[in-house]
């Protein structure tokens, strides 16, 4: 496997600094304006496409025009979410950049003094190579957000309270996301998965950059879970029942068994918006060989999706099972009750505040990096 110890090197000077953020500053620009290109063409081939569909099916001029509409829409949303999330990339890979200073110009990804690199690494995982960055081609998913107590957020936490706290995103709340994602084609595998994360910062980190911690994650194969551990550091449970069930309107992933004896969740399915390379960081801690506790590493990962929606306060049911009916997602006892810690948090009788879904998504996931704070 290969390891992410700590950099060598001493801090680098205020001109490199000033060198690295012009690099930034360009790699910014260039980005920007090469993916917004991008979204522009997709967005005029899918309007070329829908207008060319309209007027072999002899659909009203209205309905060929409200779809154009919506495409322009589309188009202005992807631009207006482009520029934030390249910026926040390039703004966290200047801070992480800046801290860990520059590698010796012989260092690899397998050196003492290296991580593994963004593009072109691999883990070995289950005695296969497992390439960087891991790919989703085909999913859906389905989330919904929830504000709770950052109280009991923190309180969740457990041993990750040393190194996390929870956002506070003002009165006390902090979001808190259920997530269900239906793995089609992926370098993890062919399975479903339902998540729950928490948003937290880093204790010690001046930025307050925000990142994802899941505090619970389950699957149904062992291969997914090996991968998440080796690579990432993160614990899933394995459930093999966990099925995700499509209806017309909306997607359950849970037990097949129905009457809420497990947790499940049923996402509203809807929506023909897109999204290009957004980027959400997550958090962890991973124990590396060369090192004697586990290391708080950070990674990357961006998704794209077609046929999205999002809503606020949608009718999205959340059910609570028990371990007692004997058919909890935990009742292999490999992690503490996922039901009983959601209910500390006091959602099931209510909506979300926000809640999403993406009939089509891809992404990929990038290493793990070594969290480097002053």
């Amino acid at each position: 496997m290969s390891p992410v110890p700590p950099r060598s090197g001493s801090r680098p000077s205020r001109n490199d600094d000033l060198l690295r953020l012009g690099g930034e500053v360009v790699r910014f620009g260039v980005e920007a304006y090469g993916q917004g290109w991008a979204i522009t063409s997709r967005s005029l081939r899918r309007e070329v496409d829908r207008v060319i569909s309209g007027v072999k099916t002899s659909a009203p001029p209205t309905t060929i025009l409200r779809g154009l509409a919506s495409g322009y829409v589309n188009w202005l949303g992807e631009l207006a979410a482009m520029v934030p999330s390249v910026a926040e990339s390039a703004a966290m890979e200047f801070a992480q950049a800046s801290s860990q200073g520059d590698p010796e110009p012989s260092a690899s990804a397998a050196d003492a003094g290296a991580g593994p690199a963004a593009k072109g690494d691999y883990f070995e995982v289950a005695g296969k190579p497992f390439a960087m960055p891991a790919r989703v081609l085909d999913a859906s998913q389905g989330w919904a957000m929830f504000f709770v107590s950052s109280e009991a957020a923190n309180r969740s936490l457990g041993a990750a309270s040393d190194y996390l706290s929870a956002f506070d995103a003002g009165d006390g709340r902090t979001p808190l996301s259920i997530i269900g994602v239906d793995y089609r084609n992926s370098d993890f595998g062919v399975y479903p998965e339902i998540a729950v994360a928490l948003t937290v910062t880093a204790k010690g980190d001046p930025t307050g950059q925000l990142f994802v911690y899941y505090l619970a994650i389950v699957v149904t194969q062992d291969f997914t879970r090996e991968a998440a551990r080796v690579v990432w550091g993160l614990e899933k449970t394995v459930e093999p029942k966990l099925v995700a069930s499509y209806a017309a309107d909306a997607v359950r992933f849970g037990l097949p068994e129905p009457g809420g004896k497990a947790l499940a969740i049923r996402f509203p399915r809807f929506g023909d918006g897109h999204s290009s390379d957004i980027p959400v960081f997550s958090i962890s801690q991973r124990q590396l060989p060369t090192a004697p506790k586990p290391q708080t590493c950070w990674a990357m990962m961006t998704r794209s999706g077609n046929g999205e929606g999002t809503q606020i306060g949608g009718s999205v049911l959340l059910e609570l099972g028990s371990p007692s009916d004997g058919l909890c997602l935990c009742r292999n006892k490999q992690s503490a009750c996922l039901c009983e810690v959601l209910r500390t948090f006091d959602i099931a009788e209510r909506f979300p505040a926000a809640n999403g879904w993406t009939e089509r998504q891809s992404a990929l996931f990038g290493p793990p990096r070594l969290l480097e704070l002053p």
